[in-house]
């Protein structure tokens, strides 16, 4: 036998008996539920809310439960969109649970889950309101910050006077957070006042914000006291990170002010513009030496919708920040792609508070943007980063979507492991925030997706919404059309994160799709259980704070993988490299086109196609 030919059929077996283990069984519909009105990025939730019974929740312009047999149970209607994942969360520990949203007209509602239906809590609804506006809250998320046993709520808004604040924290019982010990107000964020603690003279300059425009806020730890941080995105350049206590945290000393009122003072997070290139970060914060840098010259961050995540990256016990801003240039701004930046937290000294972590100083990137037919219709999908380990390395990978119309995958050594195109031949396509979950109960994750794009209005008669499934290679292994697409004017098909659970108590998990126009879809995957719900939901889970799932439901990340043999190593098979390509993943794609590196295993030289010169290549030394 040719040794190309006894390479193709080892690699075929490899594959088929692999395949015949391990596959992922379509998703089945079980259920449309019509005439709910439009879905945001309000991902779903599937939650028994304290009875035993698990139960449906939808937001869209209203909050819905239903029971397992999709009977509805409450109805919340209120004027204004539901634009962000609501919280699910025992606000207080008393075994009453809450659904919390953030909607128009600056209002934060609670509502408890009360003999069988929705009761409004008492001192809620709570305000945003400031500055003579009611700006919409678009980012809300929650967490323990100081724990003491009771979870505060944040909510982002897209406040634009200068004298308005955008971050606000509530209490349990919808007050401000006003924690004990200190001497100003804490929040809201930020506020006008001088002297300690405060924002309108910090560090000299000030503290400044504009716009939260798309689930701007993260929570978790990220230096060494036992608190919570609070990490902000602002449409004005910035990212922040505020103590519990209100205060913004100070980047390391290696970032100082170059302007001539300040010069040579210390910069919290908060007050700087970040660059693309970090030569121009450190010549105009640290060596303030060249010209003043500025999108005519230099590509800087802009982070008007884009989610801040916390994780340990590179695995030294120490989280990191993580965010996804798009880059712009020229004037007027043209975004040229959106770039993954990782930052180190205040630990220690805070010599590394802010700077970049180790091998991320160049940015992993996207394409160019898609164009729109219409400026604001359909929304571009906010780049929120699911941050799992999809390989068993005890290190997290970096999933997002762009908007170049395709998913990216980055391991956590800033390499992009593969990318997958999400378009379906349309002009115009976006993805949903990308979960993660075993869905064939072999404790090795897949990949969950929903897409929306273009309104009929422009694209008539076109699918745009589709439910994908992707192994951890980023293969596509189902690619499900929606069964109605629907003629809202704002889209055709799902914006929001899906959701995953076993809602009707069978042992197979449901996915939970919530539509612009059409509804909402239930779909059950066969073969399934919640053996390894990493990613279920929008922001990693119901706390919405943008850190991976956890079946104590407290937001923390202390979920069990479901690895109990911790013998599966599936390596990184979607690097380009050669070495360590998983060979299975390489047949799969064997005869692939329009797909090419690093896009295909095995596609050396950029063709769209694997070949035979290309797998005798591979196979060298195989075996050995």
């Amino acid at each position: 036998m040719k040794p190309f030919a006894w390479v193709l059929s080892l690699l075929l077996l490899v594959a088929a008996g692999t395949a015949a283990a391990s596959s992922v069984q379509a998703p089945q519909l079980l259920t449309q539920i019509k005439w709910t009105g439009t879905s945001w990025f309000g991902s779903p939730i599937i939650h028994d809310l304290g009875t035993g019974e698990p139960k449906l929740i939808g937001t869209f312009y209203s909050i819905f439960v239903w029971d397992k047999d999709f009977q509805q149970l409450a109805k919340i209607s209120h004027d204004g969109r539901i634009y962000a994942p609501v919280v699910c969360a025992d606000l207080e520990g008393d075994g009453v649970w809450e659904i919390i949203y953030g909607s128009t007209n600056g209002e934060v509602g609670a509502y408890e889950w009360r003999s069988n239906t929705l009761v409004a809590k008492s001192g809620w609804p709570a305000s945003t309101c400031d500055a003579g506006q009611c700006p919409e809250v678009r980012g809300l998320a929650a967490g323990d910050l100081d724990g003491d046993g009771t979870i505060e709520v944040v909510a982002t808004t897209t406040q634009t006077d200068s004298d308005g604040a955008q971050v606000f924290v509530f209490s349990a019982d919808g007050s401000l957070y006003q924690p004990s010990g200190i001497s100003w107000t804490a929040w809201p964020r930020y506020n006008t006042r001088t002297g300690e603690g405060n924002d309108a003279d910090a560090n000299g300059a000030g503290n400044h914000g504009y716009g939260c425009f798309g689930l701007n806020v993260g929570i978790g730890d990220v230096d060494d006291d036992p608190e919570l941080e609070i990490i902000v995105t602002f449409d004005n350049h910035q990212i922040n990170v505020f103590k519990h206590t209100g205060v913004s945290v100070l980047a390391s000393d290696y970032f100082t002010n170059r302007s001539n009122d300040y010069y040579d003072n210390r910069l919290n997070w908060g007050q700087f513009i970040r660059y693309f290139d970090p030569q121009v970060e450190e010549d105009h914060y640290h060596l303030h030496t060249g010209d003043w840098p500025g999108p005519s010259t230099q590509k800087w961050l802009q982070w008007t919708a884009s989610p801040p995540s916390v994780a340990d990256i590179d695995g030294d016990g120490k989280n990191e920040i993580v965010g996804i801003p798009n880059v712009e240039m020229d004037v007027p701004y043209d975004t040229k792609h959106h770039s993954i930046m990782v930052l180190e937290g205040n630990y220690d000294d805070g010599e590394r508070s802010a700077k970049r972590l180790a091998g991320w100083e160049t940015l992993p990137s996207s394409g160019y943007p898609l164009s729109k037919t219409k400026s604001w219709y359909p929304p571009s999908n906010p780049t929120a980063p699911t941050i799992v380990d999809l390989v068993d390395d005890d290190r997290p990978e970096i999933l997002y979507g762009a908007h170049d119309g395709h998913i990216y995958c980055t391991s956590p050594d800033a390499n992009r492991l593969w990318r997958r195109d999400i378009r379906h031949g349309r002009s115009l396509m976006y993805a949903s925030e990308i979960l993660v979950a075993d869905l064939n109960s072999d404790d090795t994750p897949e990949l969950i997706l929903t897409t929306y794009g273009d309104p009929d209005n422009v694209a008539s008669g076109q699918a745009h919404g589709y439910l994908m499934i992707l192994d951890e290679s980023g293969n596509i292994l189902h690619d499900i059309e929606l069964p109605e697409q629907g003629t809202n004017g704002n889209g055709k098909g799902a914006p929001a994160a899906p959701t995953l659970g076993d809602l009707d108590g069978d042992g197979d998990l449901e996915i939970v799709v919530q539509t612009f126009g059409a509804g909402c879809f239930v779909y059950t995957v066969p073969g399934s259980a919640d053996n390894q719900l990493l990613w279920p939901t929008g922001r990693g889970n119901y706390l919405r704070d943008g850190r991976p799932f956890a079946d104590d439901g407290d937001g923390d990340d202390d979920t069990d993988d479901g690895d109990d043999d911790d013998s599966a190593d599936t390596g990184d098979a979607a690097d380009s490299d050669v070495d360590g390509l998983d060979l299975q993943a390489v047949v799969w794609n064997w005869g692939a086109i329009n797909c090419y590196a690093p896009d295909c295993l095995g596609d050396l030289t950029g063709d769209g196609l694997v070949n035979e010169a290309e797998l005798e290549a591979l196979s060298e030394g195989f075996g050995q």
